[in-house]
């Protein structure tokens, strides 16, 4: 048995940063060899030691999160620091740091292994210290499982008081949520150090998504959770959705556009259908004065025929934006008195003068607003099942914060919040100035550019799927591949992923045990065939009676309400042939969903990943390569090979296009597309050729998400970059909705004014705001005064809006939108711009400067 030493110190608790190397110091005995720590600890002068060291390193090309330094996890010095030193100091990896403890006795027999383990401390009772250990390691199979140990607690004696009694240490804690298409991850965030404490990963329940969320949350330390003052979300939700073409179905309602501008420009975006919307005229002027006003007892007739089979409404008038909206509100009006459904104005959502544009924004809020409602109302049920009174934000498309209250109205700004969430907590656990983030999920792909530590973003709306919006977005792309991608061949005999998600048949198995024999008996009697037969149909929404459906789905989901049903078996128990089965409607509304072989289940058949039911991924494995005439072997390195080609290929395109604004404006041509082809074709070829071509990432590529490991370190090699996957990856998400800031950016143009004399008598300079109508000034330095302080109003009334409190930061910017002509530039109009913002924090609500 060891010898038990004591020491004791009556100083107040200091910092000194050794002059010498730490190989050389007096302290050196306190670290092993290995560059980890000693189980002893050193004493010297009575004084209870401790050193830390930095092994400030790059091995493999892998970032260590938490020392902000690059070496491997293993010797991470700061992985094994307590948190309580961190607690009055902070702690830099230079060198060496030596903290001393005023009135504190370690006893140094019981000190355990300082590996890579976080510590927290905090007073029990009268005289005793809590070390609560967590674990530091990559979240693996039994944390999904919610089977996760729970963590380790040691005791140690303290003689005197470091703190008041029998309360925790002061800390300003934070939890983020990120809710994902196939998981749901919880972290517990300190803002002082801004350390990772605990997290957890957990399956997302699309039919209760409450119960996801509250296995993530039960991960994490449910003392601390309570006395987390904030909390972060971020969800995927909305971008598959959008992606997939899941959402709730509105239907659109134009004021003032006719069906000939939707036939010839509405396409563009995302209006391929002008029979799905409808047309009531009236007129106004740009100016937003109205010349006609629509026939309103038309609209209050024929309201509940145009909205019978839609489960939402979107209002958009064409200069809506210069008066108000006040048609708008009034149609929205007519239409919630006679139909009862949720419905939205344009004009209230952005200030945007494209009124398609807008109207597609607001055809996306409306259909996106039950899902996120619903994701609202599970983080509430489930903080407070947990006793949790944390303040909610939510992140939005362009990584900055709004409040409960407001994203529950303006669901369309979290169409990227969970690419912004990515981008935001890879950049914060890579701690790299320049970078390209790279998040493999369940159902997409994101992919987000880092500029001087912050996330770009894009200078116009941004796209999703069809759709083409005025939301205020990264610099992203986001494509539906991932861990869910449906793995499956076309007409043609050759292999697809995605775009459809599916559930990974080892997941559903593992839920329904009955399945893998199914698939069994199944994949023995027809080893092959031109149909996914060895997919299942599942019921997802109990509330499917009260949906317009047809006398086949009415069957399939009285069948599917007990059980999942395979493929054949649906159609038997219809009395249909398969080939016959329509589920594609059922699929969209979310009513049915589907589970097939999928690269979570090849991950579980090569063995890198085996959380769930490997039978049933094997199974449905053989049956897909038997239908492609080919070896489980190569299925399952064309799976791979796959993803990781696509990945290439995004980041490439991207860091194109934000090289080129060529690129930007008509994609790559197919010029640009066979280099890059020939490029991922001949990346391992060691044989010289007569021309070196290459496109090469200077930025290293920074992997997030669970499988990310499999896949990014091959497309990195292809583009001679760096690859980073930090600790804390699979759950940066969840890290990066508590990262963010709460900001709001307005803008307004200054224009000479004077083309009539009617003109002329309003003014010579004309003032375009958003959402507010023209003003007018006789000069253009009135016009800029008037300018900046309604817009640093406006922007302070947005923001407050969006659930910021305290004193706000503004800054100002200007400039000019020429044009060229004659050899040179003409100067058509200014533009001012005003951001304002705030930190997410707890200090958030003190009347403190950003």
């Amino acid at each position: 048995m060891q010898s038990s030493q004591r020491g004791t110190t009556t100083g107040s608790v200091w910092l000194r940063r050794p002059s010498t190397p730490l190989e050389h110091s007096p302290y050196a005995s306190t670290i092993a060899s290995n560059r980890r720590f000693s189980r002893r600890a050193s004493f010297s002068h009575s004084t209870a030691s401790m050193v830390f060291c930095s092994s400030a390193r790059r091995i493999s090309g892998v970032s260590c999160s938490p020392c902000r330094s690059h070496h491997t996890r293993t010797t991470c010095p700061l992985s094994a620091a307590s948190l309580l030193i961190s607690r009055f100091v902070t702690i830099h990896p230079i060198n060496a740091i030596l903290i001393t403890f005023s009135s504190v006795c370690f006893t140094t027999a019981s000190i355990p292994p300082l590996s890579t383990r976080r510590k927290r401390f905090s007073l029990i009772g009268e005289d005793r210290l809590k070390i609560r250990q967590f674990c530091h390691k990559p979240i693996d199979n039994r944390a999904i499982q919610g089977k996760q140990k729970q963590s380790i607690i040691r005791y140690y004696s303290i003689r005197g008081s470091v703190l008041p009694r029998e309360r925790e240490i002061n800390m300003k804690l934070a939890i983020g949520i990120d809710t994902g298409g196939t998981c749901t991850d919880a972290v517990l965030y300190d803002f002082e150090t801004g350390a990772v404490l605990c997290r957890n990963k957990a399956l997302t329940t699309y039919d209760d998504l409450t119960r996801g969320i509250l296995e993530a949350l039960d991960g994490l330390d449910p003392v601390l959770c309570k006395q987390a003052s904030v909390a972060g979300l971020s969800t995927t939700l909305a971008t598959n959705a959008c992606v997939e073409g899941k959402f709730r179905r509105p239907r659109l309602l134009l004021l003032g556009i006719d069906r000939t501008g939707i036939e010839r420009y509405g396409a563009d975006y995302g209006f391929s259908d002008p029979d799905d919307i409808r047309y009531l005229p009236c007129r106004t002027t740009i100016t937003g004065q109205i010349e006609q006003q629509p026939d309103w007892d038309y609209l209050r007739a024929h309201a509940k025929e145009w909205f019978s089979d839609v489960e939402g409404c979107a209002v958009c008038e064409v200069y809506g934006i210069r008066n108000g909206g006040v048609l708008e509100k009034q149609a929205a009006q007519i239409v919630r008195e006679e139909t009862g459904l949720p419905t939205v104005c344009a004009s209230t959502l952005f200030g945007g003068l494209s009124s398609l544009e807008r109207a597609a924004s607001a055809v996306l809020n409306a259909g996106l607003l039950p899902l996120t409602q619903d994701f609202l109302n599970a983080v509430a049920r489930a903080f407070r099942a947990r006793g949790i009174e944390a303040e909610i934000f939510i992140v939005r498309s362009d990584s900055s914060l709004m409040g409960l209250q407001y994203s529950a109205e303006h669901a369309v700004e979290t169409l990227l919040s969970g690419p912004a969430a990515s981008a935001l907590g890879g950049s914060a656990l890579a701690q790299e100035e320049a970078a390209v983030i790279v998040d493999i999920g369940g159902t997409t792909t994101d992919v987000a550019l880092i500029e001087h530590g912050a996330p770009l973003l894009s200078e116009d709306g941004i796209r999703v799927g069809q759709w083409k919006t005025l939301v205020r977005g990264l610099f992203a792309t986001s494509f539906a591949l991932g861990g869910d991608s449906a793995v499956r061949w076309d007409k043609n005999g050759a292999l697809t992923l995605g775009p459809d998600r599916v559930i990974p048949l080892c997941v559903l198995a593992s839920r329904h045990p009955e399945i893998t024999e199914i698939l069994r008996a199944q994949v023995e009697r027809i080893p092959s065939h031109t149909l996914p037969l060895h997919e299942f149909l599942t019921l997802n929404r109990t509330d499917w009676r009260k949906l317009p459906l047809t006398k086949q789905e009415i069957g399939l989901c009285l069948t599917l309400e007990d059980g999942p049903k395979s493929f054949q078996q649906a159609a038997d128990a219809l009395g249909v042939d398969k080939y016959c089965l329509r589920t594609q409607s059922l699929e969209r509304a979310g009513v049915v969903l589907r589970a097939g072989l999928t690269p979570t289940d090849i991950m579980h058949v090569r063995g890198d990943y085996t959380a769930y039911d490997r039978k049933a991924s094997l199974l449905a494995a053989r049956f897909t390569a038997q239908s492609l005439g080919i070896s489980l072997e190569e299925l399952c390195e064309e799976v791979y090979e796959h993803i990781s080609r696509e990945v290439f290929y995004a980041v490439a395109q991207m860091l194109l296009e934000h090289a080129s604004p060529h690129f930007r404006q008509n994609g790559l041509d197919d010029g640009i597309r066979e280099l890059l082809r020939m490029q991922w074709e001949t990346r391992n070829s060691d044989s010289p050729s007569l021309l070196q071509y290459a496109f090469r990432s200077v930025a290293p590529l920074v992997g997030i998400g669970g499988p990310v490991h499999l896949f990014l370190p091959e497309a990195a090699r292809a583009l001679g970059a760096p690859c980073i996957i930090p600790d804390c990856a699979a759950v940066a998400n969840a890290v990066g909705a508590v990262t963010g800031q709460m900001s709001v950016k307005v803008s307004a143009e200054i224009r000479p004014h004077g083309l009539s004399p009617e003109d002329d008598k309003q003014g010579d300079f004309e003032v375009l705001c958003e959402g507010e109508s023209p003003a007018y000034f006789a000069s253009e330095e009135d016009a800029v005064i008037w300018s900046t302080g309604r817009l640093k109003a406006l922007a302070e009334q947005r923001l407050r809006a969006q659930g910021a409190v305290g004193v706000l930061s503004f800054e100002t910017t200007t400039d000019d939108i020429t044009s060229a002509a004659g050899g040179g530039c003409i100067r058509l109009a200014t533009r001012i711009s005003v951001t304002a913002g705030t930190n997410l924090s707890p200090d958030h609500k003190e009347d403190l400067h950003v």
